[in-house]
């Protein structure tokens, strides 16, 4: 029978404990340029989780991607668990070399700002230091508990979703700690989220003087036009979900019929994985004809990320939160979105998955990127109750 009591006791402890502790760590990461194939500001925000997490007492493994950066897995495993539970956050972010110092960590009011200390830092240190909270407690639930931080969401996670069907699989649930946002006062985890293809489109026409030898030519441009065209009409506003074409480059001075032509696309909102089979039809199809006689079509694309379906499987994980919940007088209710997240290669994996674990933030991707310092505290103490509570 579990003490409620000593569990809240607790997790109020520890958040209230390392607060200022959390503070420094992400004041630190703010100042650390570590956006994708960062490798040197990787390599920084890597040996700081590293011994933080084995001062915990966890087996560290440092995962290296040449040209990428380093992923990290740690676990804390009891001597029989029972069952695995995943702690998911990435560690890269959207901003290039020099974004950090000419935008600085600084703090106004309930809100501290920095670069990427939203997306993703707070998160990573909101499930580190509840983990933390318990273990100091002796109240960690009997399951092997494995962090796992990647270095490439924001481009997709090519890499790091090869490291979750490795470590992940078989897992009793996944906690993705991106950020949250409330919602008329409610605190909203996430159980569902769209898919997202990326893409591009190549065509070659023919090269040819404008004026001496319009006819000859075959323009690119021209047959882009109708493919364009023909893309957007893929569009299904029923299932929501939307082609678009962004940017577009083609042919050289405007005296010479387009040889060549260019454009990148995505197909955002993908509720189902079983509708990525009809969006790769539509794209695919695109190749098989041309207005523009003598032209020709080559369209690439890849999954940036699955969709992360709605359904009782993570509705399972949300379940484990309403106890928590209920015992911290919190009003909350369960998502679906359509930004995408590492939320859904867990949920694709078969593991019962919830998201939006982390703290409330503003302006993610953009300079003006903060979070809300009072729900790093709320946050940390909430999932430290979670772990507290699982059987």
């Amino acid at each position: 029978m579990k003490n409620y009591n000593e569990i809240i006791k607790a997790a109020e402890a520890g958040a209230e404990k390392y607060f200022s502790e959390q503070m420094k760590y992400l004041e630190t990461f703010s100042g650390i340029d570590c956006g994708t194939e960062n490798v040197e500001g990787n390599a920084k925000v890597v040996a700081i989780l590293k011994e933080l997490l084995e001062s915990m007492g966890a087996k560290v493994e440092i995962h290296h991607v040449e040209g990428l950066g380093s992923h990290i897995t740690a676990k804390l495993t009891p001597p029989s668990p029972d069952g695995k539970i995943i702690l998911n956050g990435h560690i890269d972010t959207v901003f290039g070399e020099g974004f950090t110092a000419a935008h600085p960590f600084h703090i106004e009011g309930d809100w501290a700002y920095g670069l990427g200390i939203a997306d993703c830092k707070s998160g990573v240190i909101i499930s580190i230091f509840a983990v933390k909270a318990m273990q100091d407690a002796g109240l960690l639930p009997n399951k092997e508990i494995e962090f796992i931080f990647n270095c490439d969401e924001e481009i997709g996670t090519a890499s790091g979703s090869k490291l979750y069907a490795k470590e992940a699989v078989g897992a009793d649930y996944a906690f993705v700690f991106e950020g949250a946002e409330k919602e008329n006062g409610k605190n909203g985890f996430v159980t569902a989220r769209r898919g997202v293809i990326l893409g591009s489109m190549d065509i070659t026409g023919k090269e040819a003087h404008a004026g001496c030898a319009y006819l000859e030519g075959r323009s690119a441009i021209l047959e882009m036009a109708h493919k364009i065209i023909e893309f957007y009409d893929f569009n299904d506003y029923e299932k929501g979900i939307y082609y678009n074409v962004a940017p577009i480059s083609g042919g050289r001075p405007n005296g010479i019929v387009a040889g060549s032509a260019h454009a990148e696309f995505c197909v955002a909102g993908i509720p189902l994985n079983s509708d990525f089979a009809e969006v790769e039809a539509n794209l695919k199809s695109l190749e098989n004809s041309t207005t523009v006689e003598g032209c020709t079509v080559k369209v690439q694309y890849h999954t940036l990320f699955p969709a992360m379906e709605k359904g009782e499987q993570n509705s399972k994980a949300f379940n484990l939160l309403k106890k928590p919940a209920e015992l911290l007088d919190m009003d909350i209710e369960e998502l679906y979105v359509p930004g995408a997240t590492d939320g859904a290669y867990f949920s694709s994996l078969g593991i019962p998955t919830v998201d939006a674990l982390s703290a409330e933030f503003k302006d993610i991707h953009t300079v003006n990127e903060c979070v809300n310092m009072p729900s790093i505290k709320e946050r940390t103490k909430f999932f430290a109750v979670v772990l507290g509570c699982l059987e």
